[in-house]
């Protein structure tokens, strides 16, 4: 009985042990947020003087840097915002190359899914690509079995497809989004983006807008036709 005690304590003790060699996910959330301010401190006084691009760059130096907090903190917060930091880094670096083979060996259902998407649609924007941006999440889409990955992808496939004037193609695709996880912050915004597309596009006639002014007068949209009317959406939370 007595060996069997000890031998229970000296388990918790271990177990004790190995968990106070990793440190608490706050902790280690905040390292990578150091280290990225860090990074891109550099990189932005680096590419103020110099061509992006370059072999020395130091983006170079910092990817391998965050890269190494993937097996420091794996499948975690951490390790996701440094995933998708070291990308963002190598974009701004333009290091279009380094950036892509990144974003290939990080599998569809890694948690840093959920922020590569707006880095890749980031770089597109830069290189006037969305094609390549479209494909992109359209794989990611279509591989990934982590609902909130698919989600994010394809709403920011449709974010893209709308930016290139295809609004049919981005309804599908936030649509789609919409179904992948409902419920989500994703669907949300999807539904957000379904609602401009339809009512809100340049060009199109604005909804009936009935409210009252400050002064207590009723305000009709539908009565200051013909005359120069500029709205301002503002809310809180």
């Amino acid at each position: 009985m007595r060996l069997m005690l000890l031998a229970a304590l000296a388990a918790i003790c271990l177990a004790g042990q190995g968990a106070a060699a990793q440190p608490a996910p706050d902790a280690a959330v905040a390292e990578v947020r150091q280290t990225l301010d860090t990074a891109r401190k550099e990189v932005d006084v680096y590419n103020a003087h110099n061509p992006a691009g370059t072999p020395d760059h130091p983006a170079i130096k910092w990817d391998a840097a965050l890269w190494a907090f993937r097996d420091k903190y794996p499948r975690t917060e951490a390790s996701a915002m440094a995933t998708a930091g070291a990308v963002r880094l190598l974009v701004l670096a333009e290091l279009w190359d380094r950036a892509h083979a990144r974003i290939a060996s990080v599998g569809f259902d890694d948690a840093a899914w959920e922020r590569l998407p707006a880095v890749i649609y980031n770089e597109a924007i830069a290189r006037k690509d969305l094609p390549y941006a479209i494909a992109t999440l359209t794989r990611a889409a279509e591989s990934a079995q982590t609902p909130t990955n698919k989600a994010v992808a394809l709403l920011v496939a449709g974010r893209a497809y709308r930016r290139q004037g295809n609004t049919d193609a981005a309804t599908r695709s936030l649509e789609a989004a919409k179904a992948a996880a409902p419920g989500s912050p994703y669907a949300e915004e999807a539904e957000g983006l379904i609602y401009e597309i339809t009512h809100l596009s340049v060009g199109m006639v604005p909804p009936p807008i009935d409210t009252k002014a400050r002064d207590g007068r009723t305000v009709s949209l539908a009565r200051l036709r013909g005359k120069p009317v500029v709205l301002v959406f503002w809310g809180t939370t």
